[in-house]
């Protein structure tokens, strides 16, 4: 028996918090964690809202039932299976949703990719793989992805501004795994800083709006 490989079209969605007009300054591409959706995850980014400012949430490519008794759904951004084909889906599909998004926005925008969660592997192996480095990088919840290769660290350590956001009861961010984040962050040379909060496995409202003021 032989796997062979097709590819083929698909339709994503991506919720969108804002509207392009010439007071865009910003534009806010903010990666959902496994088991979200976007319009939930955009939900909670709706406090950035401002004339200056528009926030894209793409969804993951695939959709799955968390619970099947309540027939809720969430969306994961890859597995292990076939994992060298899923990571290179997603990258394919967040460039080019970036580059239809940025074309609506004024010349000269700032952008920003945050991630939470699974979110974070995906940014730093899109920022790693694809063809966009953002002005700032904010890795929410979880470190940047373990396999990442040299290649890669190199595009990481071009973003001029990370911040490295960590609650303090984050049971999925033990201390350990923290220090060896940023060990992995410095070695590389990244501009990063970390930032811990009260709290845990989550997006803090307060923490977030304060980011916002921080380069």
């Amino acid at each position: 028996m032989k796997i062979h490989r097709f590819v083929t079209p698909k339709t994503s969605r991506f919720a969108q918090v804002g509207e392009f007009s010439d007071s865009t300054e910003e534009v806010v591409f903010a990666l959902h964690g496994f088991g979200q959706l976007a319009f939930g995850f955009a939900e909670h980014l709706t406090p950035l809202e401002s004339p200056e400012r528009v926030i894209i949430c793409p969804e993951a490519l695939s959709r799955f039932y968390t619970s099947h008794k309540d027939r809720k759904v969430g969306a994961t951004w890859m597995t292990s299976e076939d994992r060298e084909f899923e990571i290179m889906d997603y990258v394919t599909y967040l460039d080019g949703l970036a580059e239809t998004i940025l074309e609506e926005a004024p010349e000269h925008v700032r952008v920003v990719v945050l991630g939470f969660s699974q979110g974070c592997h995906t940014a730093t192996r899109w920022i790693g793989n694809g063809g966009m480095i953002p002005d700032k990088l904010i890795l929410w919840g979880t470190d940047p992805a373990h396999d990442l290769t040299e290649e890669e660290w190199e595009s990481l350590s071009d973003i001029p501004s990370i911040a490295f956001v960590v609650g303090l009861a984050d049971n999925y961010m033990p201390e350990e795994r923290v220090i060896s984040a940023e060990e992995a962050l410095r070695d590389h040379q990244c501009a990063f800083r970390t930032v811990r909060f009260d709290g845990g496995h989550e997006l803090d409202q307060a923490v977030l709006l304060k980011e916002w003021t921080v380069e």
